[in-house]
């Protein structure tokens, strides 16, 4: 299963919005609707599945899909 289609799964569990519509550019607390306790939990979830370790500085620049899919693809690279 390829990353983006992954990661979009794991997030509907904490939205409404099915895979198909989400896109790179939503934003998870204001497009998305997750709570600051979702979003971290979500990375939480992230770091389990995807066995990686993110950076607490880095994750607070991530406000989008895009850039949590660009974070977990350079995070996985630097592993």
């Amino acid at each position: 299963m390829d990353t983006e289609r992954k990661f979009k799964e794991y997030l509907t569990q904490y939205c409404d919005i099915e895979p198909k519509d989400m896109t790179g550019e939503m934003r998870f607390l204001e497009d998305l609707g997750l709570s600051s306790f979702d979003f971290m939990s979500l990375l939480g979830d992230l770091e389990d599945n995807f066995d990686l370790e993110l950076d607490p500085e880095t994750i607070g620049n991530v406000t989008t899909i895009g850039e949590a899919l660009s974070l977990i693809e350079k995070t996985r690279k630097t592993a």
